[in-house]
């Protein structure tokens, strides 16, 4: 799904190369070559009458561009300097020379990518949701197109120019196409924009109002930061992993028992990562080298267990809130039964489950100990088992045993292998002279008496 960074870069590309441009024409039966190819999408426009769309869109002047989270308006009017004081896409208000006074016709549309949905021009390259990009090369429309919207440019003398193909595709069909009402003054006192939470970016609450809404909660902080009505709005499922890896905390863990450390920790790594996403304009091969996004899209069923991802750490992933979420357990200390750490020469810590006949209730688990290995190959992990049966036993004298019950333990004064072997070696050094000086000291042997001849 497109999140943040990917919509708030495309409010910036329509504002960009769209605005005082005239909609001249809006095409609304699919195309592509799709499913659906020649039909009206009733779904994706929800429910709206496809001639109050041409109605409501066709001739009028895109004079603003907005976004609030995952959504993004386009206002529309008759001329720009008739319509309303315009807005850029973070929201903020254009100023203008010109006195601008909003009247009956100007229309706002509104737009939500769902899972699949995105906006493409046909010859200006902006980013796209790298899950679900288009590619517009071979041929237009793309496929999957529910609207194409065609932009002119005027001259003084009337002359048509310069035309410019917006479309919005969407394979799934849970984008959202929206026209709101004539008359409506501002989008975002309208649904869905009035229900939904500060936007991640642009409107972030300040710190004492973030820690209370979001420990005000039992569910997993993943799950918090996904709830768009919730903390804030914007986050989507790439986002809120990296926040939490930039944070590191546990996805799954819940808000109601975060430290204040931690809160404070995902307050500014959400702003961090906003922040760093937009100003590159939502293109991935910009991020930081070290964040999780470069490595988060490797999972599959082949590799799930062999992702490494910053610094060479493992990424495990798990279902968080209904969403697959990418871990990596050694920065986010997960705790509780799964995965605890896997640094250099540290202990680490998985689930094994316990079959049937183990003397176990079936499916339920058991920690194992597993140690990393150092060497030439760091993959090497070996359990304490194998390892002891690897490692031969070293055997004390009945001296030493005696000694060692009697003797009170102190901390860290167990002997080294080397000096048990001295001590060892001494001892049969002097045990084979006092052996020798005995021999040399006692009677001699007795030669057996001959046997008559015959006998037995």
């Amino acid at each position: 799904m497109p999140e943040l960074p990917e919509v708030a870069a495309l409010a910036s590309a329509i504002k960009k190369e769209v605005i005082g441009r005239r909609l001249v024409h809006v095409l609304t039966k699919e195309q592509g070559g799709g499913p659906r190819h020649g039909l009206y999408d009733d779904l994706v426009f929800g429910k709206a009458d496809e001639q109050e769309v041409h109605r409501s869109m066709e001739g009028r002047v895109l004079t603003a561009v907005g976004r609030r989270g995952k959504h993004l308006w386009m206002e529309l009017c008759d001329s720009f300097p008739s319509c309303s004081q315009g807005r850029n896409h973070r929201g903020n208000a254009i100023p203008s020379k010109a006195s601008k006074t909003r009247d009956d016709d100007t229309r706002f549309v509104l737009f939500h990518m769902g899972m699949t949905g995105s906006l493409v021009f046909q010859h200006v390259a902006i980013p796209q949701y790298r899950s679900f990009a288009l590619d517009v090369t071979e041929g237009w429309p793309p496929k999957h197109c529910k609207a194409e919207f065609v932009f002119e440019e005027s001259s003084k003398e009337g002359d048509r120019k310069n035309e410019l193909r917006l479309a919005f595709c969407d394979q799934r069909r849970w984008g959202r196409v929206q026209i709101l009402p004539a008359g409506v003054l501002d989008p975002r006192t309208e649904s869905p924009l009035k229900e939904l939470a500060p936007d991640a970016w642009m409107e972030r609450p300040d710190l004492a109002v973030f820690a209370e809404r979001l420990k005000g909660t039992e569910i997993p902080v993943k799950a918090a930061l996904l709830d768009q009505n919730r903390i804030v709005c914007g986050v989507g499922n790439w986002v809120a992993d990296e926040v939490l890896f930039q944070a590191g905390v546990d996805p799954a863990k819940k808000c109601s028992v975060l430290k204040e450390e931690e809160v404070r920790r995902v307050w500014e790594m959400l702003a961090h990562v906003c922040e760093t996403a937009c100003a590159v304009y939502g293109r991935s091969e910009a991020f930081p080298s070290d964040w999780l996004f470069h490595f988060r899209w490797a999972k599959s069923k082949k590799d799930k267990a062999g992702v490494r991802g910053p610094h060479g750490r493992r990424v495990v992933f798990e279902t968080v809130g209904g969403r697959t979420t990418a871990i990596v357990p050694s920065v986010q200390r997960i705790k509780g039964g799964r995965i605890k750490d896997e640094v250099e020469g540290e202990v680490v810590e998985e689930q094994e489950k316990v079959g049937k006949g183990t003397g176990a209730q079936s499916g339920s688990t058991r920690a194992k100990k597993v140690i990393k290995i150092e060497g030439e190959n760091n993959d090497t992990e070996t359990s304490e088992k194998e390892r002891g049966k690897r490692t031969k036993p070293i055997h004390y004298g009945a001296a030493d045993r005696e000694e060692t019950k009697t003797r009170k333990k102190i901390p860290g004064s167990s002997p080294s292998r080397a000096k048990v072997r001295q001590g060892t070696k001494q001892r049969s050094a002097g045990k084979e002279a006092e052996n020798a000086s005995c021999t040399a000291h006692a009677e001699p042997r007795r030669s057996p008496r001959a046997r008559p001849a015959g006998k037995r």
